[in-house]
């Protein structure tokens, strides 16, 4: 099967509550047990999270331990998962590394145009531009953070 085919299969099957569980498993920094999964994502009954569970790990995304835990075998980026970055084992929205760079730029320019005197004109449009993307920026790192994947 080709990587295009084993995407297109992810992809399919990583919808709903299997997605929800995938990416609890993700944010977490140590392998995970079914209980774990159950109690964390509001599930029935245990055989409801080993479901979940053992569709991940069919799909090789997740692998179990000796010890009956879970843990990540491989990353995919389907769905709203695509919006989401891996930094320092951490998963945040990639808007932020945006919002980062455009406050900093707009907090470095209004200090330097304070020690400066461009015109008049000039100094408010890129300081406008500036606070602009910075708020777009944020407010999709915001959206995104809160979409809470189903």
């Amino acid at each position: 099967m080709s990587d295009t085919e084993d995407a297109g299969e992810v992809e399919s099957q990583l919808r709903g509550n299997t997605l929800r569980v995938y990416w609890y498993i993700l944010s977490q920094n140590e392998p995970v047990g079914v209980r774990e999964v159950q109690r964390a994502m509001g599930m029935s009954s245990p055989s409801v999270a080993s479901h979940h569970l053992a569709k991940l790990a069919a799909l090789e995304l997740i692998e179990k331990q000796p010890d009956n835990s879970y843990e990540v075998k491989r990353f995919v980026k389907v769905g709203v998962l695509r919006n989401f970055m891996e930094f320092r084992g951490r998963f945040l929205p990639r808007y932020v590394f945006v919002a980062f760079f455009f406050t900093a730029y707009t907090i470095a320019y209004f200090v330097l145009s304070m020690q400066t005197w461009p015109g008049f004109f000039d100094r408010y449009i890129a300081l406008a531009a500036g606070v602009a993307a910075a708020l777009f920026a944020w407010y999709e790192s915001y959206r995104l953070w809160k979409l809470k994947l189903g």
